[in-house]
């Protein structure tokens, strides 16, 4: 009867499946703990497997075609501890990957519906590819196969003391002409310039990529392809050289993941020597642009970690650790969960413990690195492209990339908790989303920060109405004047000419029409010197016009201020020369609230006034009025963005400043009206509001932005 019935389940079990012909398989470098591994070799994925020590017996009698004896197998002939779990998730996997053959027909309706579930729409493809899609475009591996031995003593040591050498030798002749190197990017800036920079930039990333594809061959790596990348629309340059995770040796790696940026920074040494000995010229503005820049943003975009750029692959091939991410990211997961809600479910991997926190760094750094990333891609496509597509592009950008991967989690956590059979209790780390909850949602922010510009409500400007002397000086700074008070007179011998010179000319004239009545014949002339007299008085009155603004009044009452240090009885004057202020002694102060802000501003609201500088103490204010149209053009040079101040400005074809968002001008009058204030301060405004929480804020913000660009 148990022979029967162990007959019977074998029967019913799935049929072994057989390994696929076409797998290779090559001893790998040995992990973290000293134990040896394997690489597993997919030709037709052109993919590679990092396989333990356990799963090499496995694939040792994969042959049993029997869980349970590959597992006793394993137990009897190798110190490792199998069980029949271990084999059966092993074999899970290998079917997953498309690793076996299709054994039957349930194999093949499997595979199948694999590679349905792998395909996807065209939409979820555009979503997926739109900021990054690889083109291919050279099969250049019998080439570099020619090509490589001729180039192999630039992977010896004698290379590298070489390049030294040639390296302080270009910062010696860069400090002799330091200066010159220091003032030549301005000429970066002009047309020729620029089409010098394109190239120079071109051939420097070509060579970055040559780097990679010249290590790769060294070692014995078949480069398969080379091509054109689109990132945001940009072309970049790549190079498959995944064909590295064949080796075991962890240095051969290492040269192959540092080689583009190495074969750059000798660029660029070479680039030095030859700017030095160039002339002017665009040609030598894109060396230039060699020498000092395009490598340090290699370094700075190539060695960042957080993504798949050259900087990752050092950092995974320097800890040995194969697919950081995926497995930092797992692991992170696990903790996050475990935190949370103690399912108690074992680690996805085992780790030592300095190891064990620099992966759940890794993974919580990156995953804030992207959240970032994610965010600020989100608002570049919003302002790169026309406001309907942009505003499209933003929310699918932030729904797919960032709001998405969050739900997906939330989602894995409602089904662990569904299955666990325990309840949950309340833990200490449910403080910290619960505060997170409490920052987003609870109204705790009663005050909006707008940037302002304290100034004087009413203000005249003092200038000499001509070139003049001064006569006498009626004020001092600071002091306080009335409407028509006399402030300084001036004198201008060149306009007491000009009057005396046209007194004397109105005077004949007024003689000589006056004795062209006695005679007929000269009466005939009075219609033209009537005319003429007209005119020499007109041009007298004004002369004596002139001569009355030399006499400089207030023309309100008010406060001296910035009086000029050469108003001294006897100096002279150049003509529009600044001579000074007079300013209302009560102030006021104009502030810029975005439009997504000024709802929540109210007449007659307070706020508190926090000048640049820390030299004045911050005041009071008081909300006047509040405009109802938004401002299109800026008048307030202070604050623009152009000027260093806070409010993003453009210059329009006629040099006006542009608001690049919505903004109302809002107008305060400062409460103590008697302190003595600066004429004009920049600042930034705190201004009492209605508590309201960040996502109201957020929502907010989204639906002005939806209103203003979709035209409604």
């Amino acid at each position: 009867m148990v022979a029967t019935a162990l007959q019977a389940d074998k029967e019913k079990a799935p049929p072994w499946p057989t390994l696929r012909d076409d797998l290779a398989i090559f001893s790998g470098p040995k992990s973290h703990d000293g134990l040896p591994t394997w690489t597993l070799h997919d030709p037709l994925a052109h993919r590679y497997f990092r396989l333990g020590w356990l799963e090499f017996e496995c694939l040792q009698r994969w042959a049993i075609a029997n869980p349970e004896q590959i597992a006793i197998a394993i137990e009897d002939e190798t110190p490792l501890e199998a069980d029949v779990n271990d084999v059966e998730q092993f074999c899970l996997f290998l079917n997953n990957q498309q690793l076996t053959k299709a054994n039957g027909v349930e194999t093949s309706r499997r595979f199948a519906q694999q590679l349905k579930a792998g395909k996807t729409g065209f939409w979820v493809w555009l979503l997926h590819n739109y900021l990054f899609m690889r083109i291919p475009l050279l099969k250049i591996d019998p080439y570099l196969k020619k090509v490589v031995p001729w180039l192999s003593w630039l992977f010896k040591k004698q290379f590298i003391v070489v390049l030294a050498v040639f390296s302080c030798l270009a910062l010696y002749l860069v400090t002799q002409q330091w200066s010159q190197f220091t003032h030549s990017f301005l000429y970066v800036l002009t047309p020729e310039g620029v089409l010098a920079t394109a190239c120079m930039l071109s051939l420097s990333k070509v060579v970055h990529e040559f780097g990679h594809a010249f290590a790769a061959s060294h070692f014995g790596c078949r480069v398969p392809m080379m091509g054109v990348a689109l990132l945001l629309g940009m072309p970049v340059l790549w190079t498959d050289v995944t064909d590295a995770w064949r080796l075991s040796d962890r240095k051969q790696r290492l040269t192959i993941d540092a080689a583009g940026m190495i074969a750059e920074l000798t660029l660029a040494v070479f680039a030095t020597i030859l700017w030095t000995m160039l002339p002017d010229g665009p040609f030598r503005s894109g060396i230039y642009l060699l020498a000092s820049t395009a490598w340090v943003l290699t370094l700075a975009v190539n060695l960042n970690p957080f993504m798949r750029f050259d900087g990752y692959y050092l950092l995974a091939d320097g800890l040995d650790i194969a697919n950081l991410q995926d497995r930092s990211f797992a692991l992170a997961r696990w903790r996050l969960r475990e935190s949370l809600f103690g399912f108690g479910h074992p680690a996805p991997e085992r780790w030592s413990t300095g190891r064990y926190r620099l992966l759940l760094a890794y993974a919580y750094g990156t995953w804030i690195y992207r959240l970032i990333l994610f965010t600020g891609i989100a608002w570049a496509v919003y302002y790169f492209f026309f406001k309907v597509l942009g505003l499209a592009l933003f929310a699918v950008e932030m729904g797919w990339f960032v709001i998405r991967p969050m739900l997906k989690e939330m989602s894995a956590w409602r089904e662990q908790i569904a299955a666990h059979d325990k309840p949950i209790r309340p833990r200490v780390a449910w403080l910290v989303p619960i505060a997170a909850l409490a920052v987003l949602f609870v109204p705790w922010q009663s005050h909006l920060i707008v940037p302002g510009l304290l100034h004087a409500q009413a203000q005249s400007t003092l200038y000499s109405p001509q070139p003049a002397q001064v006569k006498k000086l009626w004020v001092h700074e600071g002091d306080t004047v009335k409407a028509g008070q006399i402030l300084m007179e001036l004198t201008s011998p060149d306009l007491d000419f000009k009057i005396a010179t046209a007194q004397r000319e109105w005077a004949e004239l007024s003689d000589q029409l006056a004795s062209q009545s006695l005679e007929l014949s000269l009466a005939r002339r009075n219609p033209i010197d009537a005319e003429a007299m007209q005119s020499a008085l007109a041009e007298l009155e004004g002369l004596r016009a002139a001569h009355k603004k030399l006499t400089v009044k207030s023309a309100f009452p008010g406060r001296i201020r910035d009086l000029s240090d050469v108003l001294r009885p006897g100096e002279w004057l150049a003509k529009d020369e600044v001579l000074g202020d007079v300013e209302t002694p009560v102030s006021t102060v104009v502030a810029y609230a975005e439009e997504a802000d000024v709802g929540r501003l109210e007449t007659d609201g307070a706020g508190r006034f926090y000048p640049e500088g820390g030299d004045l103490l911050p005041f009071g204010v008081r909300i006047l009025t509040i405009d109802k149209t938004g401002t299109r053009q800026l008048n307030l040079e202070e604050l623009a963005s152009t000027h260093g101040g806070a409010i993003a400005v453009r210059p329009d074809a006629e040099r006006r400043l542009v608001p690049e968002q919505g903004i109302y001008r809002v107008l305060l009058q400062v409460e103590n009206s008697e302190a003595k204030l600066p004429m004009t301060v920049r600042g930034r405004l705190s201004l009492e509001t209605p508590p309201e929480s960040l996502v109201e804020r957020v929502l907010r913000s989204a639906a002005a932005v939806v209103i203003r660009e979709s035209g409604w």
